[in-house]
């Protein structure tokens, strides 16, 4: 029985190469992985434009304006976004623009709609005039060409695990297919004589197989391309049959669940073997989820998973989706880790790092951590409230009330303030 951390270095020491690139749709990108750098191609914004609606003027027109004293310009043009003036400002000029637009030639600066009025018959004269009552420095209210992103700048890193914002940033760069990772192909192969599929009617002695839907789920959280391989009874023949077969499937990566402990019909260990499995290791210390048995055959990895639902989804958690996203070039490889306080203490054994399933609570900035309710290894509904996983580790035996905790983060929203 080897412990966490080794465990998951030989894991991860074992995929050695990001699967190759492939070029999308910007609209295919979110939660892709970034195959490549990516620069900019043009500064960003592409020109000097205005960032409110109002009136480009020279700054230098506008000295010692106030309420009692305002300037008085006369505009010569109005200007909507995505339009060029056609007018040059002279001195004592302005030309009204709209939020985006570009800055006409001449002006320096914009002047707020608020800071403005009209001069009432100006307009019967022939000529529209303006107040100002504020004195405007130069730039003032103007976006830069190149403030946000300028050209040739590295805008997005290899290994970026694409996001909403990102793609509005590419898109703004003209960006309109990017080259990601190849999703990694995950075969989920669940065994036992019990398991029935969610459609079928159960019968005493039966359980649905929700083992197989939790992995689902979380191989595509994580990037990955879930390949049902269906159900393999507690049958020697039968399982290797089903392993064989879903090896033929093109998968990066195989999971098999249950018959990996050391019952009469735990047969997936030997089964493995019999295939040429190369077994790096074989239970670890932690719980749940000690029955955990990883290795390679014909070089795709191999993970042999507890069969209790909770036992099988804490172990995905902790070593197949870093190797998922390994595998897509992604840098880091582990949710965020907050500090929280423990409101309740709890024992443990000695030797084992536990992963405590516990609701959130953030009140004044600091986290509250509780229990979700009874920790067994088949008791799915302490995953679905949980907002994260408490680490406890090896040498600590006991965790009192008040202690402060490591706390993994599993979703992004807990009970809490607004801050």
């Amino acid at each position: 029985m080897i412990k966490v951390r080794k465990a998951l270095s030989i894991i991860l020491d074992s995929i050695r190469k990001p699967l190759p690139g492939e070029k999308v749709d910007l609209l295919d990108g979110p939660d892709r992985v970034l195959a490549c750098d990516i620069r900019a191609k043009c500064t960003l914004p592409p020109f000097d434009n205005s960032a409110m609606d109002g009136y480009a003027l020279r700054s230098h027109d506008t000295q010692g304006a106030s309420k009692d004293k305002p300037r008085v310009l006369k505009v010569i043009e109005d200007l909507r976004a995505g339009y060029i003036a056609k007018k040059i400002i002279k001195d004592n000029q302005a030309i009204r623009i709209m939020t985006g637009a570009s800055i006409p030639r001449g002006a320096d600066s914009v002047v707020m709609v608020e800071f403005t009025k009209k001069v009432p018959g100006a307009k019967e004269a022939g000529e529209e005039l303006i107040e100002v009552f504020k004195e405007v420095k130069m730039g003032e209210n103007v976006r830069k060409a190149g403030e946000d992103v300028k050209k040739g700048e590295k805008v997005l890193k290899k290994g970026t695990i694409l996001r909403p914002e990102d793609l509005g940033l590419l898109a703004a760069l003209g960006v309109s297919k990017i080259k990601v990772a190849r999703r990694p192909r995950v075969g989920i192969l669940a065994t036992g004589d019990e398991l029935i599929d969610v459609k079928e009617r159960l019968s005493r002695g039966k359980i649905r197989n929700s083992n197989s839907y939790i992995l689902s789920g979380q191989i595509i959280k994580s990037g990955g391309i879930p390949v049902d391989l269906g159900i393999a009874k507690d049958d020697r023949r039968k399982v290797r049959r089903d392993i064989e077969k879903g090896l033929k499937e093109d998968l990066d990566i195989l999971v098999v669940i249950g018959g990996i402990s050391v019952g009469d019909y735990d047969l997936v260990k030997d089964v493995l073997l019999e295939l040429g499995m190369d077994m790096r290791f074989w239970r670890v210390a932690m719980r749940p989820g000690k029955p955990l048995a990883f290795g390679t055959i014909d070089s795709i990895p191999v993970f042999g998973l507890p069969g209790n639902p909770v036992s099988s989804a804490i172990t995905f958690e902790e070593f197949v989706r870093p190797s998922i996203l390994k595998m897509q070039g992604v840098k880091n490889l582990f949710r965020p880790v907050v500090t929280a306080i423990l409101m309740e203490g709890f024992r443990k054994k000695k030797g084992l790092r536990y992963f405590i399933r516990v609701k959130l609570k953030n009140k004044a900035g600091k986290f509250y951590a509780v229990l979700t309710g009874p920790q067994g290894s088949g008791i799915i509904n302490s995953l679905v409230l949980a907002d994260g996983i408490l680490i406890a580790p090896e040498e600590v035996e006991e965790l009192k009330k008040g202690a402060m905790v490591s706390v993994r983060l599993l979703r992004h929203g807990c009970d809490g303030e607004a801050v």
